[in-house]
């Protein structure tokens, strides 16, 4: 016998051996808001000898407490019954789906099915379903069900929200406080029972800024607007150390003799478990130095270069860009400089000073000449005249010419 020839045979098989018990698929639990109504997904199977007896006749009961001795509180065919509703399924299609309006405060209890039919189709499947009435409204489901989500960076991460909606006619507004993984709409899904889901799904890639922060999934119900109820998750996430930088304090160019501090920090989660020192060499090398935050130094030429940090967690390490120790010239005091540039200003002064004396002298010498005039020279000569007085004879000045050396 061939594979797909076996594989019928043995369905057929499960098919008769199923259609032979008495079976009910419905929700083990139902929570449900007082004053709501409360739809009970329902499906059944008889036996193949009962089917027969299952017409429009067949009454719908629900029991509640006990399968076999618990008071009936719904009959398809009465008015009177404790709960108020109607049998949405169709019986003869073996759907016993019930939606109760107004579901009362105080009726906590396990509900049973029956079906009432002409004889001998009469019997109260034992399976039932526990409904637990609420008085506030039920906060939605969000998973993964737990407090804090620990995850590592870059991880794929699914959070999903969900409630059931019990009752289908009163559907909540549900919406998230942050939105990680683009657009988020609720669909409406029906799960292995029946029941009617409302689901809004976002997935991202966890991320450093992801860290700390509360992702907040809100149902807002349309009779209490101002009151929408949440259900959270906080995320952790894991990375290895970033921003990492290293700091000298006092920094730029430092005296011999000066202390010098450095410092490191990163940002990391978990915390940084180790700080590292390394002084580069002239080949680009890295020497250790230090396994601490802090490396404190007394300024020398051997502790001149350059210092860059390592920080390391379990989930890898990070490294600062390189901090300087070079040391300044020398140690000179302010003092003589100043000294300096009070002699070389005094000496100034006394070079302008001097300069206006002489040009004052002279102005004046100036001045005298111009007061005494023109001068007069007299030129001697002698005659052959026996006289006692000789001739004067008066010329003008003389220019330059007249001194000239004419030999």
């Amino acid at each position: 016998m061939t594979g797909p020839k076996v594989f019928i045979v043995i369905v057929w098989i499960l098919k008769g051996a199923v259609s032979n018990q008495w079976e009910i698929k419905m929700p083990q639990e139902i929570d449900v808001i007082s004053g709501f109504c409360v739809q009970i997904p329902c499906t059944f199977e008889i036996p193949d000898s009962f089917t027969k007896y299952l017409n429009k006749s067949v009454e719908a009961v629900w029991k509640k407490t006990d399968a076999s001795l618990g008071s009936t509180v719904f009959s398809s065919k009465s008015v009177a019954s404790v709960l108020k509703g109607s049998v949405t399924g169709n019986l003869l299609s073996k759907n016993c789906t019930t939606v109760f309006q107004n579901f009362p405060a105080g009726s906590n209890d396990t509900y049973f099915f029956r079906l009432q039919g002409p004889e001998p189709l009469i019997y109260t499947f034992l399976q039932g379903v526990n409904i637990n009435v609420h008085a506030d409204l039920l906060a939605p489901m969000l998973s993964p069900h737990i407090d804090v989500l620990e995850v590592s960076e870059g991880k794929n991460v699914t959070l999903t929200c969900s409630t059931v909606l019990s009752c289908p006619s009163r559907q909540p507004v549900m919406h998230w406080s942050v939105t990680l993984g683009g657009k988020i709409d609720p669909t409406i899904q029906v799960d292995e029972f029946g029941q009617t889901l409302l689901v809004s799904s976002q997935m991202f890639n966890a991320s450093p800024l992801n860290d700390g922060l509360k992702v907040s999934c809100f149902l807002v119900y349309s009779q209490d607007i101002r009151r929408p109820i949440e259900t959270s998750i906080t995320l952790r996430v894991l990375y290895t150390p970033q921003n990492t930088i290293a700091l000298a304090n006092p920094s730029g160019p430092l005296y011999e003799g000066n202390v010098v501090t450095l410092s490191c920090q990163s940002d990391a989660n978990p915390a940084v478990k180790r700080y590292e020192w390394f002084k580069e060499t002239g080949n680009g090398e890295l020497v250790l130095k230090a396994q601490k935050q802090t490396l404190t130094m007394t300024v020398s030429s051997n502790v001149l270069g350059l210092y860059v940090c390592k920080a390391n967690n379990i989930h890898g390490d990070d490294q600062s860009t390189a901090v300087t120790v070079e040391l300044k010239g020398c140690q000179c005091t302010i003092a003589p400089y100043i000294m300096c540039g009070v002699l070389t200003g005094f000496l100034i002064l006394i070079t302008v000073v001097d300069l206006v004396k002489y040009k004052s002298l002279l102005k004046r010498l100036k001045w005298v000449e111009d007061l005494r005039g023109p001068m007069a020279y007299a030129t001697l000569n002698r005659t052959n005249d026996s006289s006692v007085y000789n001739e004067i004879q008066i010329t003008a000045n003389r220019t330059e010419e007249d001194y000239v050396n004419k030999n």
